[in-house]
């Protein structure tokens, strides 16, 4: 028998029915549109393997740095656990790397 939900379970959360896989080629860019209108809000969960070098933008291309540069792009972050986002938000990835892959997982938020 399966335990059910409980909120004594410190960071436990319930698969979301909502999530996708990006899977990532170098330079290429994949995009991801949140569901919804805007007044749906999200906490949108990224997971990453500890060696990707992944970038990530909301509603807009992300950029990569240079070798010797420093990037300043708004919105461009280099692999962000949680964030907010909003129905109709595209999540934009991009990587320098040979192939890296991304999980997304949505979370509706209550209010």
């Amino acid at each position: 028998m399966t335990i059910a939900y409980n909120a004594n379970y410190i960071e436990t959360m319930p698969f979301s029915d909502t999530a996708v896989q990006v899977a990532l080629g170098v330079g290429v860019e994949q995009t991801f549109t949140v569901p919804g209108t805007v007044t749906t809000q999200y906490q949108a969960y990224f997971e990453y393997i500890c060696t990707a070098n992944v970038f990530v933008r909301l509603n807009g291309t992300p950029t990569i740095p240079g070798a010797g540069s420093v990037g300043t792009q708004q919105y461009n972050e280099f692999k962000p656990k949680k964030r907010y986002v909003r129905g109709g938000d595209v999540i934009h990835f991009i990587t320098p790397d040979t192939t890296a892959y991304v999980g997304v997982s949505l979370r509706q938020l209550q209010g």
